[in-house]
């Protein structure tokens, strides 16, 4: 989270939008700290942690539609994708041991299938290559 906000930050600074950047970065420590006090009710915080099981599915889905329509999976990392589907596995069982909450292990059986059809894609496509475009002259 902090990582993607300093690069929105950055992104912002970087376009010469700096008080844009900096309007963005009070913004989202607002919503954050309303998010994170007790006058958020809980049925908000599982509606939006619902919310991102979808978002998950979307984009995973995309690229591997995008995977599937190259017929080839371009200059995906094999490691990232194996660690993510390992660490999606992973947390279904941490979250079953630590929180017993059947919406986040659910999420994370979710994204486990998702990164695992990108993973299984990545197999396939192993030795596949993406056509080389020829320069116009």
């Amino acid at each position: 989270m902090l990582q993607t906000v300093t690069i929105c930050f950055l992104v912002l600074h970087y376009r010469g939008q700096t008080v844009k950047g900096l309007a963005f970065l009070v913004g989202y420590v607002l919503v954050l700290l309303v998010l994170l006090s007790p006058l958020t009710p809980l049925a908000i915080i599982t509606l939006l942690q619902a919310s991102n099981m979808p978002s998950v599915v979307v984009g995973k889905l995309l690229q591997a539609a995008t995977n599937y329509r190259n017929g080839h999976t371009g200059q995906l990392s094999a490691i990232t994708v194996f660690l993510l589907f390992g660490g999606s596995l992973a947390r279904i069982f941490t979250s079953i041991q630590e929180t017993r909450d059947p919406l986040m292990a659910g999420t994370f059986v979710v994204s486990s299938l998702c990164n695992g059809l990108i993973a299984a894609q990545l197999l396939f496509y192993w030795n596949a290559k993406a056509p080389h475009k020829k320069k116009k002259e």
